[in-house]
């Protein structure tokens, strides 16, 4: 009795292991990326790519390269906890955080998730998750740059293209978490790839097909894109930007190669390499898992009653009237930046 018991317990319980694996299985077969009617992995949908994953990866960190979820859980509670002290804490009037770029708490919306990666910073190359140094020659680059942003403007192109609204500060390429309007649309046929970001209403119309290049003298502000399919990741490899575009103190020898996977029908792996030897000592990557999304892209009327632009330019001419001109314009968001590429090297962990 005890041996057929024995074995009515086996078979039970080689019968619960069958039908977990056929469970998994068929979740595995349900997350399968989806594809075109052309055979293609469809990238179409609405992406979210907020996260609060740092871009580099904090001292606190060390080697640690991936969290468990536990880990995740916990930093992004101490995220929140973060937050509410600082608005309870705040000295200026409710939610108000920063006065000088005309922001308040309102306004941000940078998300309350980790990137579903685990990783501890979306830079995954150098394997340490931190930018490699830059190059004296970008360093001087921005320190002139940020010297003419935080004086008074002579004209409009003393201003980055943000601030003119021409291009948007995290629309790309590449496209990079910010403060707000973190969503993108992408279309697909056989032959291009759209990308629009909520964020200035910006958009890029990526051709599949194999084209000529660029000649060297032709600079675009988003630089000139091209795509082709490797295997089931679409890579986009972007050259001929503006020296003005500058990302992340970039120059316009920058090539920019962007890696779009669809992992599952609700995720979209979004890779990007940063290779420009005169501006970086070594080439950097990073990771990230878009979230698709019901949300809809609203537009982004960026020069609709902006009238910040007319006054930088009256009070600046109202500064040379009464023979000044020396004040620092710098917002306090590019200040950290700024103070980053003086002749003294910065201390690590604000870098």
């Amino acid at each position: 009795m005890r041996a057929r018991t024995t074995m009515l317990a086996g078979a039970v319980a080689a019968a619960c292991v069958a039908t977990l694996l056929v469970a998994e299985a068929q979740e595995e077969a349900a997350q399968e990326a989806p594809r075109t009617s052309w055979g293609a992995p469809d990238l179409r949908g609405t992406w979210d790519f907020r996260t609060i994953t740092p871009f580099e990866r904090p001292a606190s960190f060390a080697d640690q390269e991936f969290l468990t979820a536990d880990e995740v859980e916990e930093f992004e509670a101490a995220v929140r906890e973060q937050r509410a002290a600082r608005e309870a804490n705040s000295e200026y009037t409710e939610n108000q955080g920063d006065v000088d770029v005309g922001y308040n708490s309102f306004f941000i919306d940078s998300g309350t998730q980790m990137s579903r990666t685990m990783r501890t910073s979306l830079v995954v190359d150098p394997p340490n998750g931190r930018v490699p140094a830059m190059t004296e020659d970008a360093r001087a680059r921005a320190r002139a740059r940020f010297d003419t942003w935080g004086s008074p403007p002579r004209t409009p192109a003393d201003r980055n293209t943000a601030v003119r609204c021409i291009t948007g500060f995290n629309s790309g390429p590449p496209m990079t978490p910010g403060a707000y309007n973190n969503i993108m649309e992408v279309f697909q046929t056989p032959d291009y790839v759209a990308i629009r970001t909520e964020m200035v209403n910006d958009h890029r119309i990526i051709p599949v097909a194999e084209r000529a290049p660029l000649r060297e003298d032709l600079r675009l502000w988003k630089g000139d894109s091209r795509g082709h399919w490797e295997g089931d990741t679409f890579v986009v490899t972007t050259t001929n930007f503006s020296e003005d575009t500058a990302f992340r103190n970039t120059g316009r020898d920058l090539v920019l190669t962007e890696r779009f996977t669809r992992t599952s029908e609700a995720g979209l792996l979004y890779e990007y390499t940063v290779d420009d030897p005169a501006s970086y000592e070594a080439n950097w990557s990073t990771a990230l898992e878009m979230q698709k999304t019901e949300d809809l892209i609203y537009e982004y009327a960026c020069h609709e009653g902006n009238l910040a632009m007319m006054l930088m330019l009256r009070g600046a001419r109202l500064q040379e009237a009464e023979g000044r001109g020396d004040d620092q314009c710098l917002a306090s968001w590019y200040r950290g930046a700024a103070a980053a590429v003086q002749d003294e090297d910065p201390d690590e962990d604000e870098r």
